[in-house]
């Protein structure tokens, strides 16, 4: 299979959004291996950066992750050795899908990412959602 190599991709409209380079990505992993996500993605963070360092736009724009990934959650950016900001590169390949007709292409999340969003609700609001009022709890 030949790639087709485009100087004026996708990779420098990122890069350009985020003020590094791409090339600064050790490819370490570590930004996919504590993903509570994982299994929703086609592809890692990891393997999106490599993509776009390789060329294959039209694979990094087609997968699944830059629409699930990058939205309630910052783990991978975290844990990034270099600190590259990941929901930054996948909020900027949304932008430029989006611009280029593609929808999003994956079936909606499954109960786990669900409940991840559930989580992260509490978090915000608190560990308890119910209302005390005279010592019981009324669901809300």
């Amino acid at each position: 299979m030949r790639l087709r190599i485009d100087e004026d991709g996708v990779r420098n409209d990122v890069e350009a959004a985020i003020g590094k380079s791409l090339t600064s990505c050790l490819q370490c992993s570590k930004c996919g291996g504590g993903c509570v996500h994982a299994e929703e993605f086609d592809l890692t963070p990891r393997q999106v950066v490599e993509s776009l360092l390789d060329c294959q736009d039209d694979k990094v724009l087609a997968s699944r992750i830059i629409w699930l990934c990058g939205k309630n959650c910052s783990g991978c950016q975290a844990v990034c050795p270099v600190g590259l900001p990941l929901n930054e590169i996948m909020a900027t390949l949304r932008e430029v899908a989006a611009a280029r007709g593609i929808e999003p292409k994956y079936l909606p999340p499954s109960l786990t990412y669900f409940k991840y969003d559930h989580c992260a609700k509490h978090r915000r609001e608190g560990e308890a959602s119910e209302s005390m009022v005279g010592g019981e709890a009324q669901l809300s």
